[in-house]
């Protein structure tokens, strides 16, 4: 499919460096349709576009188009971000050096504070905010694992956790005796989890990174693996990117972290024919060739628990779950998971793991989660709330 005929917008500028700057906006479909921008995939269902680095809230587009969607969030996330507001920076193009604009959201250790304080605002905290709490350097010198995950939470979502105290694990437990039995995001909400990895000098023109300085010694990280979800839909809406070096030059490296492509392909309808959805390809026509970021892949996306015939759907990061079996890995799945007791403060009140693989990996729970995940030993149902997918929110703290 030619993506130059969806979502682009009607002025493109390319500078020197084939950075991209999305100028203008395409206000209708009859506008649309005259400039050819609409083509069978919208079906003239009247989305009504907005420039590529606004950060968008699409629900039509993420149930009928789930690639695409995922594609334009990894745009308008990976903006240049203003550290000013903590917003995309129209000023600049896409492809300029700086943090992304997911970056400059909010990092659950800046979150869940100890002894369940009050976090800062959001305006405070974009306002004050230090390079070590933008980048979250992995404790491991050579790539992120699990322990340290760089995980942030957008602006309708830190909101919306400051404003009824869910940092509170104490909170949280009143909300259960209370006999609430799910929380519900707003619709903006948004997450970000982001895996790096230790690259040289030659690899900067090839990645997103973040150079540091340790103990004398200057460090670049560069961008790896990136989720993302967004509360789009009542199950969210789920993507998963790749830097292409993750298909096999770091699985020579580090075949202990990195999995490889072989055992999942990847399938991406917005870049790729209907017959090679794993061309392993960036779509035409949205300003990313030229950039760093023609060297990121969509690994596939997640609306549901299962496909048109029933079989369950699966969703890994080669990185992000590279210490897991790859054909098990249902975002979806896992994240339904995501429950509070009235009393417990370990992190996952139902495992997460049934068993694990010839290797020894362990394994997820794909599919519609069974309801007995949600009993006790006595098969009677256990009084948990549902906590929106959000696995964030087990970092909640104790009360002082």
């Amino acid at each position: 499919m030619k993506l130059n005929k969806l979502l682009m917008p009607l002025t493109l500028t390319l500078s020197s460096v084939c950075s991209f700057n999305a100028t203008a906006v395409v206000e209708d479909v009859e506008q649309g349709e005259q400039f050819g921008i609409i083509d069978s995939i919208s079906d003239k269902q009247g989305y009504k576009y907005r420039a590529l680095w606004k950060e968008p809230q699409d629900t039509k587009m993420a149930m009928n188009n789930p690639d695409l969607y995922a594609w334009r969030l990894f745009i308008a996330m990976n903006w240049p971000g203003n550290r000013d507001n903590c917003r995309a920076d129209q000023d600049k193009e896409f492809g300029a050096q700086g943090y992304s604009t997911w970056q400059l959201w909010r990092e659950v250790e800046q979150t869940f504070l100890p002894n369940a304080q009050e976090p800062k605002s959001w305006r405070e905290a974009c306002r004050t905010a230090t390079d070590a709490e933008l980048f979250d350097r992995p404790t491991d010198p050579r790539y992120t694992t699990l322990a340290d995950e760089d995980t942030r939470l957008n602006r309708a979502a830190y909101n919306h956790v400051r404003k009824n105290k869910l940092y509170s694990r104490d909170e949280q437990e009143r909300l259960v005796a209370q006999g609430v039995k799910s929380l519900v995001f707003p619709l903006k909400a948004k997450e970000a989890k982001a895996n790096w990895v230790r690259i040289d000098e030659a690899d900067k023109p090839r990645y997103h990174w973040v150079e540091t300085e340790s103990e004398g010694v200057t460090e670049i990280w560069g961008l790896a693996g990136l989720h993302i979800m967004t509360r789009d839909m009542p199950k969210w809406h789920w993507s998963t990117f790749e830097h292409v070096d993750n298909e096999t030059r770091w699985p020579s490296v580090y075949p202990e972290a990195f999995r490889g492509w072989d055992e999942i392909p990847s399938s991406d309808s917005a870049a790729c024919p209907a017959d090679n959805l794993a061309c392993n390809q960036v779509p035409e026509g949205l300003g990313i060739e030229g950039t760093r970021w023609e060297n990121y892949r969509l690994r596939g996306s997640q609306i549901d628990w299962v496909d048109n015939r029933g079989k369950p759907t699966i969703l890994p990061n080669s990185k992000i779950e590279g210490d897991f079996d790859q054909g098990s890995m249902s975002c979806m799945t896992c994240h339904a998971l995501a429950v509070k007791g009235e009393s417990n403060d370990g992190h996952f009140p139902i495992g997460l793991n049934p068993g694990v693989n010839e290797e020894g990996l362990p394994m997820g729970y794909v599919g519609v989660p069974s309801p007995e995940l949600f009993l006790d030993e006595n098969g009677e149902e256990v009084t948990y709330m549902e906590l929106d997918f959000m696995w964030s929110l087990r970092h909640a703290q104790r009360e002082e």
